[in-house]
């Protein structure tokens, strides 16, 4: 059995001996004559659902065969967008993010058509595989929200490349057919491929001009990051939690306009709730009707998980089908009120998309920052950034049944949530009491990007060959030493017990207008 120990103390934990496998040898050896049908029946093994793959093929020396459909993924979903962009030809495609099997693959559509290029996306999967996207190969495809859109994505093949050669044990479903990979050391490469020519950039979503209409935004945006926060949260730890933080702001006005944005979370929250419950309900019948919301709709999440991802999806598409008839007619005759409502409605209909950011702080701090654009992030948006980072920590302890797991998958929300507070306490010039500073500093100790945990979770290769019981036993023991917690509940508490000290700090030093 691996063993692990650490080196040195209060360090990563290393393995003692490994036997690595050269990353990507067996794949390409295996795969040398028809790459794709191979990934392809390996995805099947896994019952076509890229979480059971990464569970399946994502340790104990299988890292290859993950590798192998991380390019299957990559070739067939980028010769979808390819068809999409022959049928919408001023379509901008982009995508950000980490570039290894165990990442999602996220892409962001914009220009004219954005709204019925995504929404026939989604369709043709569907009707092809019958599953989302999201629970096939973890892709989702959005609509351009807060972020300017620069240029094209660089695909790595193109229809009409010189030297292009297409192979037939290579085809894809429905007659999709990517170009040849070549082998290069431990990586692939494509032959002969080019990128799209980039266009002009997109100019972003719509801002009201006027100082009055731009304060509401700013506090529109706030209520949209706390509905992410909302989202995760039981109706009890959200009562205790808006208690907690109201007693924390002793400036009358300061106190009133924040619980009011509380309220307004809360019923964004209720709003969502009840509209995906009614698409679920018309279209399932095994769950009892005499649960609440909440609990139905995570009976759903656990047992029927892509229903739940195919209802979000019909919703977003309804919801951005109407956005965009809101932007021609903001192009026609712009104004505040109807640039506040469209962001309003953008945020509101980012809560249903899958794995999106729902404020403008948190795409400009994670988003902005990945495709290395010149943003401007203000102490409101790292305050936005922050309790949506929190919501996601949030999400991934209920999500993983298993301590350990929760505790090393939730990582890189927990590393973004403490940089978030840092920055958002530095603009302002806020400070946390010392028992908070500390509790702030170990979970940036352990959520460090060189450290244990986020070396797990990224597949990092000395942890390739552990087994799950050994990284949750390493991802326990990390938070047992550090923080004396052994199980999610003990977590959420101490990361909501920071929330409500954080967010009190920046509102009273900011003293957010109404």
């Amino acid at each position: 059995m691996l063993q692990f120990q650490r080196k040195p103390p209060g360090e990563a934990w290393l393995p003692v001996s490994s036997s690595r496998p050269k990353p990507g040898l067996m794949a390409a050896r295996a795969s040398a004559a028809a790459p794709f049908e191979y990934a392809r029946r390996l995805l099947e093994v896994a019952g076509n659902d890229w979480s059971a793959a990464k569970e399946r093929y994502g340790g104990s020396g299988r890292a290859d065969r993950m590798w192998s459909l991380f390019r299957y993924r990559k070739v067939y979903i980028d010769a979808r967008l390819l068809r999409l962009r022959a049928e919408y030809p001023l379509l901008r495609i982009r995508s950000v993010g980490s570039a290894n099997p165990t990442s999602d693959y996220d892409i962001t559509v914009s220009g004219p058509g954005a709204a019925e290029a995504v929404r026939k996306f989604n369709a043709e999967f569907r009707a092809e595989w019958g599953k989302e996207s999201a629970t096939v190969f973890d892709v989702n495809l959005y609509v351009k929200d807060f972020l300017p859109e620069r240029g094209n994505f660089a695909f790595p093949y193109a229809p009409g490349t010189e030297g292009l050669r297409w192979s037939e044990d290579e085809l894809l479903p429905g007659g999709l057919r990517p170009r040849r990979w070549q082998p290069a050391d431990d990586s692939w490469t494509p032959a002969g491929g080019r990128a799209l020519s980039p266009e002009q950039p997109d100019t972003g979503i719509v801002a009201p001009g006027g100082t009055a209409a731009q304060v509401t935004a700013e506090a529109d945006q706030d209520i949209a990051a706390l509905s992410k926060l909302r989202k995760y949260v039981s109706a009890g730890e959200w009562t205790g939690y808006t208690t907690q933080l109201a007693s924390l702001i002793h400036d009358e006005d300061t106190r009133t306009e924040t619980l009011r944005r509380l309220d307004s979370a809360d019923a964004i929250h209720q709003r969502a709730t009840a509209e995906l419950e009614a698409r679920l309900r018309t279209e399932t019948w095994h769950v009892p009707s005499e649960l609440s919301v909440e609990d139905y709709l995570r009976e759903m999440e656990h047992s029927r998980p892509d229903d739940v991802v195919r209802a979000r999806n019909l919703i977003y598409a309804r919801h951005t089908a109407r956005l965009a008839r809101a932007q021609q007619r903001h192009d026609t005759r712009p104004g505040d009120d109807l640039a506040l409502q469209i962001r309003r409605d953008t945020s509101y209909s980012l809560w249903h998309a899958m794995e999106a950011y729902h404020s403008q702080g948190a795409v400009l701090d994670v988003v902005g920052k990945q495709a290395q654009s010149q943003v401007t992030v203000t102490t409101a948006h790292y305050l936005q950034s922050f309790n949506e980072q929190l919501g996601d920590l949030l999400k991934d302890l209920w999500h993983y049944s298993d301590p350990g797991e929760s505790f090393y998958r939730s990582a890189k929300y927990l590393q973004r949530m403490t940089a978030a507070a840092r920055q958002a306490l530095q603009s302002c010039g806020a400070t946390l009491r010392d028992e908070d500073l500390a509790l702030l500093t170990q979970f940036e100790e352990i959520s460090s990007p060189e450290g244990t945990l986020l070396g797990i979770r990224s597949g990092k290769p000395k942890y390739e060959s552990a087994t799950a019981t050994q990284k949750s036993d390493i991802a326990t023991s990390i938070h047992r030493e550090t923080l004396n917690i052994t199980s999610q509940a003990d977590l959420r508490h101490a990361a909501l017990d920071l929330g409500a000290q954080v967010n009190a700090a920046v509102r009273r030093q900011s003293r957010p207008a109404a």
